[in-house]
């Protein structure tokens, strides 16, 4: 006899109920990156998308395709840049979005209190895009420009914005 791990056996209605289950806790449709059974609805499903759509939601846009109003009114550039802002506004943590800096026209997503927050939330998938991260740490190093690099694996599965941002709790 071979054990099987949940994902090998966990069937369409399963996978539909814990994607509403997510939409009521949270609000919103899960990333796949956050969801515990993503393997299983893509076998399942065929795709991520569809397996969304199968429980009667509309799939995430690509990331930065659409933009996103925040609680406290900041438009947001992406569903997690969003969920940061909230966070912020939720703790009651004063912030602006967009604050340029340096000579090359760059721009924080964040700022509190003179710390510069950046959401590198492409990070690793494009190279062009990478390069642009390092560019800008070393912005920060050579301004000697206090920052903070907050990454997908920060937001989910498991959200430690707690853990980044103690400093303004």
């Amino acid at each position: 006899m071979i054990c099987k791990n949940k994902s090998q056996t966990i069937n369409k209605q399963e996978i539909i109920t814990q994607i509403k289950e997510f939409y009521l806790k949270n609000g919103r449709v899960p990333f796949k990156n956050e969801f515990n059974h993503y393997s299983a609805a893509r076998r399942r499903f065929g795709t991520w998308n569809n397996a969304i759509i199968n429980a009667n939601f509309d799939p995430n846009p690509v990331k930065f395709s659409k933009k996103h109003l925040a609680k406290d009114g900041h438009k947001c550039d992406s569903l997690a840049e969003k969920i940061i802002d909230d966070w912020l506004f939720k703790k009651k943590i004063s912030h602006m979005r967009n604050t340029p800096y340096g000579k090359n026209n760059m721009n924080a997503d964040f700022e509190i209190n003179g710390v510069l927050i950046e959401f590198f939330g492409l990070s690793g998938e494009l190279k062009e895009y990478d390069r642009l991260v390092r560019k800008k740490k070393k912005l920060w190093k050579n301004n000697k420009l206090k920052a903070i690099a907050i990454y997908p694996q920060d937001l989910f599965p498991q959200n430690r914005l707690g853990i980044i941002l103690r400093e303004f709790l």
